[in-house]
Order: C-alpha cells, then sequence, then structure tokens
C-alpha cells in the first residue's frame, strides 16, 4: 500500500494559478488527485498541465475573501466531482511597507486574502468534507519571526496557525485534520518582486542556513504528506518548510 497515493482524492488548491500554488495543484495531481484551480488571476494553463498528467481538473475565478465567491467554489467542486476530500488554503498576498505608511485599506486588503479567506474557505469545507479530509493551510514563518514593514502580512499568517490549532481540535471528530506549513523564503511572482532589491536579497540569503530559497515543489511535496494516510494521526500541527531559518533565529 502506497501511503502517498492520492488516487480517488478531489483537491481544491487556491492561489493556484501560478507559483506555490501551481507547483501544489501539480504536484496533488502527480499523486492522483483531480484538483480543482482557485484564482483571481486565469488558471488555464495550470488546468492543462493537471489533465496532461492524467488527472481531471477545472478553473474556477475565486476571491477568496468574498463568502459568495467561496461558496460557489465549493458548491461548484461537489457538483462536478461529487465530493471534496482535501483543501490546499494557499491564496495569499505580501505587500511589505513601513507600518507608518499602512492604511487602513492596506491592512484590511491582507487581513481579509490572508486571514479571513482561510477561515471562509475551510468554513464552507467542512460542510461537506467527509471523516478522512485534510485541510492544509499555507502560513508563513513570519507567524513566528517579527518580519520588518510587514506588520498586516505577519499578523494575518500569525491568525492563520491559531486559526488552524482551533479548526483542528473542533473537527477532529469528525475525522477531518486541519494543519498548517509555514515556509520561508521561496521563489514564487510574488517574492520575486522583493528579491529585485540586491540589499533585501542579500539579507535573506544570510539569514538561511541551507544558502539558498526554496522552490514550490519543496512545498508540494510537505502538502501531498499532510493531505495523504501517511498523515492520518497528523493534526492541528505546524510544519516548517524553512531550509533552517527558524532553527537558527
Amino acid at each position: 500500500m502506497n501511503l502517498f497515493d492520492l488516487s480517488g482524492k478531489v483537491a481544491i488548491v487556491t492561489g493556484a494559478a501560478r507559483g506555490m500554488g501551481q507547483g501544489i495543484a501539480l504536484e496533488l495531481a502527480a499523486q492522483g488527485a483531480d484538483v480543482v484551480v482557485s484564482d483571481v488571476l486565469p488558471g488555464d494553463e495550470t488546468v492543462k498541465s493537471i489533465i496532461a498528467l492524467g488527472r481531471k481538473s477545472f478553473y474556477i475565478k475565486t476571491d477568496v475573501s468574498n463568502e459568495r465567491q467561496v461558496k460557489r467554489l465549493i458548491s461548484q467542486t461537489v457538483k462536478k466531482f461529487g465530493k471534496l476530500d482535501i483543501l490546499v488554503n494557499n491564496a495569499g498576498i505580501y505587500r511589505p511597507m513601513p507600518t507608518s505608511n499602512t492604511s487602513e485599506k492596506d491592512w484590511e486588503k491582507t487581513i481579509d486574502i490572508d486571514l479571513k479567506g482561510v477561515f471562509l474557505c475551510s468554513k464552507e469545507a467542512v460542510k461537506v468534507m467527509k471523516s478522512g479530509s485534510s485541510i492544509i493551510n499555507i502560513s508563513s514563518i513570519a507567524a513566528m519571526v517579527g518580519f520588518p514593514q510587514a506588520v498586516a502580512y505577519c499578523a494575518a499568517k500569525g491568525g492563520v496557525r491559531a486559526f488552524t490549532k482551533s479548526l483542528a481540535v473542533e473537527v477532529v471528530k469528525q475525522g477531518i485534520r486541519v494543519n498548517s506549513i509555514h515556509p520561508g523564503a521561496i521563489e514564487t511572482p510574488m517574492t520575486a518582486g522583493v528579491m529585485k532589491d540586491e540589499k533585501m536579497k542579500a539579507a535573506t540569503l544570510q539569514g538561511i542556513p541551507a544558502g539558498r530559497m526554496g522552490k514550490p515543489i519543496e512545498i508540494a511535496g510537505p502538502v501531498v504528506f499532510l493531505a495523504s494516510n501517511a498523515a492520518s494521526y497528523i493534526t492541528g500541527e505546524e510544519l516548517v518548510v524553512d531550509g533552517g531559518w527558524i532553527a537558527s533565529s
């Protein structure tokens, strides 16, 4: 028996049009899952790649901070595939700026997408999930250490960390597992803009014992693990994937 086999499973990955979310979606498909691609950006390329792997997929445009759109995402998934086994709450934004320059609108936008979106998607998912299902929330090491000029992002990701533990103990009797992954610096379109600053890039790499940034596949692997039967007795936990950053801080 292959503990990591996801054949017959149905997954939703939010923020799956590119970057880390795309990598996660493709690896779930590679392990046998049918995957719904959710994003505000066009997700057709991700869908094509999933279908090329021999799995079923479709894209649904979703603003995870909008309850009506989230309800549609869950209902359309169940309508198309008959169930939902895996939810990966990956959608997020990161807009570094000094606290003194952070407007109320900036704060609310980050909290709405990075934290409220996790709540809304999870809230609807647990209504339809059966025993053996798994919710994986993509948080960040920013939930554990302070990042300068990132108060909204750190607050949101810290909220995801606490939310994960609370929901995990609430739904464990339903057979639903809820865990969080805390990436460090990962090579994605979102981080590419920040890393254009050579001083920022040098400082970031200096803080990583592994000496490099991670790749999306290095987050996708842990997601597959937490979604699979290999993690059947793991819930309410946080998995740090950061090249040793937290260990050395």
